[in-house]
């Protein structure tokens, strides 16, 4: 029976093309999960290469439409990805970012939200739980709608290790980091669970 409900592939915008927004956009369109991806960034040139390089793989991938653009054309994105931020120096601590990248985050955020008020902000810069809580004051949005990266990728990592250890797919070992994402995060041993006859080879 029809609803009349139609789905929309979501637009995303990612603010920042290093090595997190770029590949973020990359493993986007792989998925084939979106329908427009925007590149922001304040070195320009590089969005639009990045753009570049991303169009020309789109012959191996559903449509997809990915260009460089402004801050101006996050106004009807789906979702707003911010990568942006300074870069961690050798034997810097992530809290020791906060400074530099909150001075990025008070130009970012509010540009964003002048133009978005719908969309739900996603936060990758570090240190990720103070600048999601920036984001959070910054943009006025409701907190269900700003989310941080947290510890996901350190709980992917807890899994890889032990799965490399036990020699389990990794797939089949279920750990978890909680806490901030940084120095004082803690893994939760009460809740790991191996499938232990599910080896690599089976």
């Amino acid at each position: 029976m029809a609803t009349g409900l139609h789905f929309h592939p979501p637009k995303v915008a990612i603010v920042g093309t290093g090595f997190v927004g770029s590949t973020f956009a990359y493993a986007l369109m792989m998925q084939g999960i979106v329908s427009e991806i925007v590149l922001i960034d304040v070195d320009k040139k590089r969005a639009e290469g990045e753009a570049m390089d991303l169009n020309h793989g789109l012959s191996f991938v559903r449509p997809v439409k990915i260009w460089a653009g402004d801050y101006a054309d996050c106004e009807d994105a789906d979702i707003i990805v911010i990568s942006a931020g300074a870069a961690q120096k050798p034997d810097e601590k992530r809290l020791e970012l906060v400074h530099r990248n909150f001075e990025v985050f008070k130009d970012v955020v509010p540009r964003i939200a002048r133009y978005n008020r719908n969309g739900i902000f996603l936060i990758a810069t570090n240190p990720v739980d103070i600048m999601t809580y920036s984001t959070l004051k910054l943009s006025g949005f409701p907190p269900s709608r700003v989310i941080g990266s947290g510890t996901i990728l350190d709980t992917s990592r807890l899994r890889y290790v032990i799965s490399e250890d036990l020699n389990i797919d990794t797939r089949n070992v279920h750990a978890y980091i909680i806490g901030e994402h940084g120095d004082s995060e803690v893994p939760v041993w009460s809740l790991a669970n191996v499938a232990r006859h599910a080896t690599r080879n089976i």
